[in-house]
C-alpha cells in the first residue's frame, strides 16, 4: 500500500517540475509574439524578454529562471542584430549575464516565499489535525495568536479576535475556584521559579465543566525578562473522568474487602511485584508495606509449614495446567496463636496460556473452624449418649426379668434359712444360696444404675462422708505396692441425689485407677467446692455456671490410648483381661453422673496416667447425721392386701411374706383378674402391691383405675423403674423385695391412710 501511494507521489511531483520548467519556453515566446505584433514597437526586445525570464523565475522558481535566461539570450541574438560573434552570433554575453542574474534573483525570492507559504500551510494542517490548542503571546506589541481548537476547546465562536492577553484572560470561562490556583502558577513561571507551567483546571462550556491541561513556555530576554508566552491546551475531560471513575472503583473495592473482613493479594509474574492489601497484612500478622516482591512473601510467609508445601504444589500444578481458580484451607502461625485462613486465588494467562497475574482473597474462618468442631464433638457425644441410651434400655429391660428370678431366689432363701438348722449343712448351702443372690443383685444393681432407671429417692447427699466411705473399703484391699492420698476438703457441701449411686461413682472411678496400675503408683483422690464463672463443654456433658461438688479420681498407671477415649464409656466396654471387669464401669459412672446433671472431663497420657474429674452441681449442704434405734419390723393387723404380679412365685413368695407379718394377703398373676375382683368389692381390700410391668395392664394403669373407683386407696409399686406410676402410688419399692421392705412399707401408707 505504502510503495502505491509512494509511486503515485512521484508522478505528480515529476509532473510539478515539468511544467515548472515548460514556463520558460512559454514566457519566451510570449514575449517574442508580442514583440512582433504592433504592441511590440512600444516596448524595445529586450525589455520583454527580461519581462519572460522574471515571470518564468517568480512562478517557476530559480531553474526555471535560468532556462528562461539562456533561451531569452538565444532569442534576442536572432530577432535583433548580432552584435557579437561568440558561436556564429547566437551569444550575446552582457544580456547572457542580465537575463541570468534577474531570473536566479527572481527565482531565489520565489522559492524563499514557496517554502515560506508550504511552511505555514504545514503548520496550519498540524494545528488542525492535533487534538491541542495554541497561543502565542508578544510582550512588547501585546500581540496574541490562539488556535481554532484554542477556540473550540473554550467554547469561543470561530474567527473570535482579542484585544491582547489581558482581554483573553478574562474572557476565558476558568472556574471561579481554579482562576487563582493557575494565575498563580503562571505568575511564579514569569517570576523563573519554573522551568515550564504546567496546569490542570476546569472551564464550564456550554453550562459543562470540562477538565483542560495548560502547559507553557516562555521566552526571555538576555535581562530574563519575559519577551515571548507560548502553550498549548489540550481538553483532558475523559482522562479525568477516567481516573475518578478508576478511582471510585478502587475505593469500592476496598469498601467492599473492608466490609468483607477479607484481604486480597495481587502477584505480576512479569515484574514479580507482589501487592498486599492491609486487611492481608493485618490478618497474617505482618507490619503493614513490608512487601514488595515475592521474594519477600516467600521468605516471610507464617503460614504453617506443612499447608504452605500443599499451598505451593497446589499452585504450581494449577499454573502448568490449564485451570484458572485455586481455593483451600489452611493454618496461619500469628502471634503465636493458630488461625484459619480461607484463600480463594484466581489466575490470568495470555495468550500462549502463560500465568501472567495471580490475585486472590484471604479471609479468616477460624471462628468457623472452632465451631465446626465444636459441633462435631457435640455430635459425637450425641451419638455416644444415644448408644448409651439404646444399651441402658435393653439392659433396664434384662435387669426387669432377672429382678424377677432374683426376686423368688432371695425371697425363698430368706424364708428357708428361717427354718433351717443352725450350723447345719442346708443352713451353709442356704448362707451361699443368699450370698450368690446378692452378688446378682449388685450387679442387677449396676445395670440398673447404668440404664438409668434404677429406683432412687433424690436427697442431699453429703459427698464427703461417701468418699471417705469408699476410701476406707478401698484402702483394706489394696494392692501393698499402691499407694493412696486423698484430699477431702468439701465440707458437708451436698449434692441432690443417691448415696448408693454416689458411693458406686466413687468406687468404680477408685477400682479402675488401681486396677490401672498393676506394676504399683500412686492413687490420689481429691474432693473440693469450685465456683464456675461460664458454662464451658466437657468429655462427657457441659459443666454449668455455678458451684460444684468436684471429684478428682488420678492415677500414675498405664494411661488410656488417644484412640479408644471416646469409647471408655461404651456399656462393655474394656481393655482388661478377660474375667477382671464386666465393662459397665464407666458406663455405670456415666450414667449416673448425667442423672445427676454433672460432667466428667478425662485427661490421660499413655505411660504417666490417667486424671477423671466429675462436676456435680452443688445443692446447699447435707444435715447432720442422726442415730437411728434399731426397730422391730412393723406388723399388720389382719389388714386385707390385693397382690398383683405376673410371675406366679413372686406371688406366693409375696403372699408368704405379708401372712408371716400378720396380713391377709390375696394374690393375682392377672392385673385384668385383680382389678375384676376389686371392682366387685372395692371396700374389702384395705392395701394394694402391685409390679409396673405385666402383659395385660401395667401397674400404673392399674393403680389409675383403683384408685378411680376408690381415691383413698393406699398403694405400693413394684418396679425396677422410675415413671408416671411414682406419683400415681404411695410408695415405690424396688425389686427384688426383702422382709424388711415389705414390711415397712405397707406399715407406711396404712398409717398414713388412717390418719
Amino acid at each position: 500500500m505504502w510503495s502505491s501511494v509512494d509511486t503515485s507521489r512521484k508522478k505528480r511531483v515529476r509532473l510539478l517540475v515539468a511544467l515548472r520548467y515548460a514556463l520558460a519556453p512559454v514566457c519566451v515566446l510570449l514575449a517574442a509574439v508580442v514583440y512582433l505584433s504592433p504592441a511590440g514597437r512600444v516596448c524595445g526586445l529586450a525589455e520583454l524578454l527580461v519581462f519572460a525570464v522574471l515571470a518564468a523565475a517568480w512562478f517557476g522558481g530559480a531553474g526555471p529562471g535560468l532556462l528562461a535566461a539562456v533561451l531569452a539570450t538565444l532569442t534576442l541574438s536572432r530577432l535583433d542584430a548580432p552584435k557579437y560573434s561568440l558561436l556564429g552570433g547566437w551569444l550575446d554575453p552582457p544580456h547572457l549575464v542580465l537575463f541570468s542574474i534577474a531570473g536566479l534573483a527572481a527565482g531565489w525570492g520565489s522559492s524563499r516565499r514557496a517554502t515560506v507559504l508550504r511552511g505555514q500551510e504545514r503548520h496550519a494542517r498540524a494545528m488542525d489535525a492535533s487534538h491541542d490548542g495554541f497561543w502565542d503571546w508578544s510582550v512588547e506589541d501585546d500581540a496574541l495568536y490562539t488556535s481554532p481548537k484554542l477556540l473550540e476547546i473554550h467554547g469561543f465562536a470561530p474567527g473570535t479576535r482579542f484585544a491582547g492577553r489581558d482581554d483573553l484572560i478574562a474572557k476565558l470561562p476558568l472556574h471561579l475556584e481554579d482562576r487563582p490556583m493557575v494565575a498563580r502558577v503562571v505568575a511564579e513561571h514569569f517570576a523563573g521559579g519554573t522551568a515550564r507551567c504546567d496546569v490542570e483546571a476546569r472551564v464550564i462550556r456550554d453550562g459543562e465543566i470540562r477538565w483542560v491541561q495548560l502547559g507553557g513556555v516562555a521566552a526571555r530576554d538576555s535581562l530574563g525578562e519575559v519577551v515571548r508566552w507560548t502553550g498549548a491546551v489540550r481538553d483532558v475531560t475523559e482522562r479525568r473522568r477516567a481516573e475518578e471513575a478508576l478511582r471510585e472503583s478502587e475505593e469500592r473495592y476496598e469498601l467492599a474487602m473492608a466490609a468483607s473482613e477479607s484481604g486480597y493479594w495481587d502477584w505480576h509474574l512479569s515484574t514479580n511485584q507482589y501487592f498486599l492489601s492491609r486487611r492481608a497484612y493485618e490478618m497474617g500478622g505482618y507490619d503493614p508495606d513490608t512487601w514488595n516482591n515475592r521474594d519477600d512473601f516467600r521468605a516471610r510467609i507464617n503460614m504453617h509449614p506443612e499447608d504452605f508445601a500443599k499451598w505451593e504444589a497446589a499452585r504450581n500444578d494449577l499454573f502448568a495446567g490449564t485451570g484458572e481458580r485455586l481455593a483451600m484451607e489452611v493454618r496461619y502461625i500469628v502471634r503465636g496463636e493458630t488461625r484459619w485462613h480461607s484463600l480463594q486465588g484466581i489466575c490470568r494467562r495470555d495468550d500462549t496460556g502463560k500465568v501472567i497475574r495471580w490475585t486472590g482473597s484471604t479471609t479468616d474462618i477460624t471462628e468457623r473452624k472452632r465451631a465446626e468442631d465444636e459441633l462435631e464433638t457435640m455430635e459425637r457425644k450425641l451419638r455416644q449418649a444415644q448408644r448409651l441410651e439404646a444399651m441402658g434400655t435393653l439392659a433396664g429391660g434384662i435387669a426387669h426379668d432377672f429382678n424377677n428370678i432374683l426376686g423368688a431366689i432371695l425371697g425363698y432363701g430368706e424364708m428357708a434359712q428361717r427354718g433351717a438348722p443352725e450350723g447345719s449343712r442346708l443352713a451353709r448351702d442356704l448362707d451361699r444360696i443368699i450370698i450368690a443372690g446378692e452378688r446378682g443383685r449388685a450387679l442387677v444393681d449396676r445395670v440398673l444404675a447404668f440404664s438409668r432407671s434404677a429406683v432412687g429417692e433424690r436427697v442431699p447427699v453429703h459427698v464427703e462422708r461417701v468418699v471417705r466411705e469408699v476410701l476406707e473399703l478401698v484402702s483394706a484391699k489394696l494392692p501393698p505396692n499402691v499407694t493412696a492420698h486423698s484430699h477431702l476438703h468439701a465440707g458437708r457441701a451436698a449434692v441432690l441425689g443417691d448415696a448408693t449411686q454416689v458411693h458406686q461413682v466413687v468406687a468404680n472411678l477408685a477400682t479402675n485407677a488401681i486396677q490401672a496400675m498393676p506394676g504399683g503408683g500412686t492413687l490420689r483422690v481429691e474432693l473440693a467446692v469450685e465456683s464456675v464463672d461460664a458454662p464451658r463443654a466437657a468429655t462427657i456433658g457441659g459443666v454449668l455456671a455455678g458451684e460444684h461438688v468436684v471429684l478428682t479420681v488420678a492415677d500414675t498407671g498405664a494411661g488410656i490410648a488417644p484412640g479408644i477415649v471416646d469409647r471408655i464409656f461404651d456399656p462393655f466396654f474394656t481393655t482388661k483381661e478377660v474375667g477382671t471387669g464386666t465393662g459397665l464401669g464407666l458406663s455405670l459412672v456415666h450414667g449416673i453422673v448425667t442423672q445427676l446433671g454433672g460432667a466428667i472431663d478425662v485427661a490421660s497420657s499413655v505411660g504417666i496416667g490417667s486424671k477423671f474429674t466429675v462436676y456435680l452441681p452443688r445443692r446447699g449442704d447435707s444435715a447432720e447425721p442422726v442415730d437411728e434405734a434399731e426397730f422391730t419390723l412393723p406388723r399388720g393387723d389382719g389388714q386385707r392386701v390385693l397382690i398383683v404380679d405376673d410371675e406366679e412365685p413372686l406371688v406366693h413368695l409375696a403372699t408368704r411374706l405379708l401372712e408371716d407379718l400378720g396380713y391377709a394377703p390375696v394374690g393375682f398373676t392377672s392385673s385384668s383378674a385383680a382389678l375384676a375382683a376389686f371392682r366387685a368389692d372395692p371396700q374389702q381390700f384395705d392395701a394394694l402391691i402391685t409390679d409396673e410391668r405385666m402383659p395385660e395392664m401395667s401397674g400404673s394403669a392399674l393403680i389409675r383405675e383403683v384408685r378411680g373407683m376408690r381415691g383413698s386407696m393406699p398403694v405400693v409399686l413394684m418396679s425396677g423403674y422410675l415413671g408416671e406410676a411414682q406419683s400415681e402410688a404411695d410408695e415405690v419399692l424396688q425389686k427384688p423385695l426383702s422382709r424388711r421392705d415389705f414390711a415397712a412399707s405397707l406399715a407406711k401408707i396404712l398409717r398414713g391412710n388412717s390418719v
